[in-house]
């Protein structure tokens, strides 16, 4: 590592250490434009001379001919990109731009084939499901869960995370803590997905904080 840097300019240190903080906040690589923005340079095509230089000597992987298509060799992050939605309303189009905050690199083996997305959960209504406030929650788009499913779903314009149950014909959606009563499906309801897995920073006591994931088994269409 060490070596690399030794290698490098000034400047090339500098943009090596900004992929590096990218890769230590879980952040997809910046840009050709990002790149532009943070180090003050007028054109993408300073960006692209200085990622052509450090490919050449290693330290950078191209990917794709994309903008954001180079990676640090060491690191090269390893998972799928997924939009974080701010929110979720009925009857509009999930991955509007209006709605995604920012992408996400989400792990291979937690990554649900098809379609998904992140949202960020507010509330303690799924702590009984582990699935606790501001942790983040992996969620592959699915029209008709079964029973058992944890789904995000809005209903009479609310949108909510919530166990899906069936009782005596009777469809309802159920929290994992008992302070709130189950909610009986009378309107009709948009299944936005289903909750496949869950993100969490968790803290140690010092400044930096470890993504910890777990996977919820079991949820299928």
């Amino acid at each position: 590592m060490l070596a690399e840097v030794f290698r490098t300019t000034d400047r090339q240190k500098r943009i090596v250490e900004a992929f590096r903080q990218r890769v230590a906040e879980g952040a997809p690589p910046p840009t050709h434009r990002e790149l532009c923005r943070e180090f003050g340079w007028k054109s993408t095509a300073t960006a692209r001379d200085h990622i052509r230089a450090l490919v050449q000597k290693g330290i950078l992987s191209a990917a794709d001919r994309r903008s954001r298509g180079a990676y640090l060799v060491a690191k090269r992050p390893q998972g799928k990109l997924l939009p974080l939605v701010g929110r979720i309303v009925a009857g509009r189009p999930l991955f509007s731009e209006e709605y995604i905050e920012k992408e996400i690199l989400v792990p291979m083996e937690f990554a649900p084939k098809g379609r998904a997305f992140v949202l960020r959960v507010a509330g303690d209504s799924m702590e009984g499901a582990g699935i606790f406030a501001d942790d983040y929650v992996i969620v592959r788009q699915a029209k008709s869960p079964g029973p058992g499913c944890v789904v995000a779903v809005t209903v009479e314009g609310e949108s909510t995370l919530k166990l899906l149950q069936r009782r005596d014909g009777k469809w309802y959606l159920v929290a994992a803590n008992p302070k709130y009563a189950p909610i009986e499906i009378r309107s009709p309801a948009v299944v936005h997905g289903v909750v496949t897995a869950v993100m969490r920073n968790i803290k140690d006591g010092s400044p930096q904080t470890r993504p910890w994931i777990i996977a919820i088994r079991g949820q299928e269409d």
